[in-house]
């Protein structure tokens, strides 16, 4: 029941959010994904390290370092061609959300894990530009 309430309360909000993000388009271009990685790094990490010090994992009964998307991002932007270094520098988001309190932590993590699962449409998608049409492929080359 509550699940149901929250999708419905929060779905006027993803709809909004993916229609800003072009990870969807069929044309997504190499760069522009390589930019999305870094946008997503820079938001991720300064986030992660939030979540991370809050004093409620234990209480919450939850391990969210087994969780943590950082590291794949960094591998992910080394991938791309991004050195170690390079990656450090990326700008970091200092507009981050309250946690001060059990609750924001898990309404941020209900965020943290719808993200991973529409990731999963997204990285599916993505194999699909890449490996399949070859036009599409050389823009990825």
């Amino acid at each position: 029941m509550i699940l149901k309430r929250l999708k419905e309360a929060t779905r006027s909000r993803h709809t909004a959010l993916e229609s800003r993000l072009p990870l969807l388009d069929t044309h997504l271009a190499r760069n522009a994904y390589h930019e999305f990685v870094h946008l997503f790094f820079g938001y991720y990490e300064p986030l992660e390290k939030k979540l991370m010090a809050q004093p409620c994992w234990e209480s919450i009964g939850f391990n969210y370092a087994e969780r943590r998307k950082t590291p794949r991002l960094a591998a992910d932007l080394m991938a791309l061609g991004d050195s170690a270094e390079a990656v450090q520098g990326l700008a970091r988001c200092q507009n981050l959300p309250v946690l001060s309190n059990p609750g924001q932590v898990l309404g941020c993590l209900y965020v943290i894990e719808g993200a991973t699962l529409g990731g999963q449409i997204i990285s599916r998608h993505l194999e699909t530009a890449v490996n399949g049409d070859r036009h599409d492929r050389r823009a990825w080359e």
